[in-house]
């Protein structure tokens, strides 16, 4: 850390107190040698004050010999060049129904947002932390088979994820993966970034999986924040409709992680600056826990 100046930027913008640097130094000793696995959405991207934020936040886990697995969005993105480009935006029960057309362009966006990412980690690190960008659209890190071709053309569900690529590389490098997958005869398929995010957390037995999204986490029926939840309590949730729309993905794909033993889950605001850290290295976090 004594060549890089961004883990002392991270302990001072968020360390106050003598308190606050013994709970930082906890959850350091807690988490060395442990993998997260943070799921960045395309809602979050949105500002080069956030995207700056949690470069920060993945070069300090990294500096504190914590594996961190990073799997992007890119949806806003993707929405804005098909409007530029005068192709309708088409979602049926949440998905994105990828035509050749859509998928094409969704490749170079991902592609686009992969490579600013995994160049700005590497600008900040300044040879000591590197990432290394792993483009579904290129490597097989998961496998897909279609979900329903006839309905939503090329998208994917995932049935296998291929750690050979992440095994061997998340001990030195920040893997930053895009949200595509490939069928078993390569044909490159569009993946919920959810599910795809949560399949590689479960494969790695990560200790955490975060999800880095636009909203503060989950709210109860009056709006407030619920800290810290179990898995019975989410799943009672979703039964009676409190948690609805958008937000149901994202709690199935994190209680897919607890029942696979993916020992943690967190909804963080990705929006917030250093979100990560606060949520990691603080006692109270910023957002909503699911533990089982």
């Amino acid at each position: 850390m004594e060549d890089n100046n961004i883990g002392f930027d991270v302990l001072k913008q968020i360390i106050s107190s003598r308190a606050r640097e013994l709970e930082f130094a906890k959850y350091i000793q807690r988490f060395n040698g442990k993998t997260i696995v943070v799921k960045y959405g395309g809602s979050a991207l949105e500002g080069d004050g956030n995207i700056s934020s949690l470069i920060d936040d993945l070069i300090f886990l990294k500096q504190q010999h914590i594996n961190v697995v990073l799997i992007h969005g890119g949806s806003k993105h993707l929405n804005k060049v098909l409007k530029d480009n005068n192709i309708e935006s088409v979602i049926i029960d949440g998905i994105r129904v990828t035509t050749k057309e859509v998928l094409t362009h969704a490749i170079n966006v991902f592609k686009e947002v992969n490579r600013m990412i995994v160049s700005e980690i590497n600008n900040k690190g300044k040879g000591e932390i590197k990432a290394i960008g792993l483009n579904g659209s290129e490597i097989p890190i998961t496998i897909s088979e279609y979900l329903d071709k006839g309905k939503y053309h090329f998208v994917g569900r995932i049935v296998k994820v291929n750690p050979e690529y992440l095994n061997a590389l998340r001990s030195e490098y920040i893997p930053v993966i895009s949200s595509l997958s490939q069928s078993e005869d390569n044909q490159i398929l569009n993946v919920n970034a959810d599910t795809h995010a949560v399949s590689i957390a479960v494969e790695l037995k990560a200790e955490k999986y975060i999800n880095m999204t636009n909203t503060d986490g989950i709210l109860d029926e009056t709006g407030k924040l619920i800290p810290s939840m179990n898995l019975s309590m989410a799943e009672k949730m979703l039964e009676s409709g409190v948690i609805s729309k958008g937000m149901v993905p994202k709690i199935k794909s994190c209680l897919k992680a607890l029942e696979n033993n993916v020992n943690k889950v967190h909804i963080i605001n990705g929006t917030f600056s250093h979100a990560l850290a606060r949520e990691i290295f603080t006692d109270e976090g910023i957002g909503t826990e699911i533990v089982r």
